[in-house]
């Protein structure tokens, strides 16, 4: 069952966690929407028409660059595509925004000495935009794409590389998704995981995952981060 977390308060007590890491797209920042759209302008140039989510779903999970080159699959045609598409994602971002209360907890967990990261499935160099973009760059210790690990996930070879960049235990470190996978990241990462329902995921895949913790709200994050007393119903 899902718990009910107050809003943040002021905490005077210890960090639960030394280090918090987040998947992004779904999770920190609202950027399907900016996604689709690049990847649409990519699309229309090179087959032309838009394609539907639908058409591109399967395609997703690997980094972009790993997307576009199954999806064009003549090699020549791979650098300008992939050019046009880092292009397009420093460009187009107006409308991403990270999620309700998202900037406020990063800040504060910045503030109080934990170690932040995000692992994402995306390139880094397209990550990185995309959360500079949600303004949320500054707040964050490292950022690792997919494009840096051999295994993507639900393999959790990028967390666990995080984990040993922030010299952490794993015991008191959460990984927080929007997907299964990223509930298999973290479990196979030795970690505490959260599943949240506000992106791509289907709440009730994710409750059959069995996260540690499964999230409704953003605000229910500020609580469960800061160490202040929980429902026992958020424990799956």
């Amino acid at each position: 069952m899902r718990g009910h977390f107050s809003t943040m308060q002021a905490n005077t007590s210890k960090n639960r966690f030394d280090a918090v890491v987040f998947d992004l797209d779904g999770t920190l920042a609202d950027t399907f929407p900016t996604v689709l759209r690049i990847f649409n302008q990519l699309m229309l140039a090179r087959t032309g028409r838009e394609w539907k989510l639908s058409e591109l779903a399967p395609y997703f999970g690997p980094p972009e660059t790993v997307m576009i080159q199954r999806i064009f699959p003549e090699a020549e045609l791979h650098e300008v595509i992939i050019a046009d598409f880092f292009r397009l994602s420093r460009e187009d971002g107006h409308e991403i925004k990270p999620f309700a209360g998202i900037a406020e907890l990063v800040g504060n967990l910045r503030a109080a000495g934990v170690k932040l990261g995000v692992y994402s499935g995306a390139n880094t160099e397209s990550a990185r935009h995309r959360i500079g973009h949600a303004g949320l760059l500054d707040h964050f210790d490292e950022v690792l794409g997919g494009d840096r690990v051999s295994n993507y996930k639900p393999h959790p070879e990028g967390l666990l590389k995080l984990i040993e960049q922030f010299d952490v235990d794993p015991a008191r470190t959460i990984y927080i998704g929007d997907m299964v996978a990223d509930v298999e990241v973290g479990r196979g990462a030795g970690v505490t995981t959260v599943a949240v329902t506000w992106g791509a995921g289907k709440p009730e895949a994710l409750s059959a995952a069995k996260p540690d913790h499964l999230i409704d709200d953003p605000q229910m994050l500020h609580s469960l981060l800061q160490g202040i007393s929980t429902s026992t119903e958020n424990k799956l």
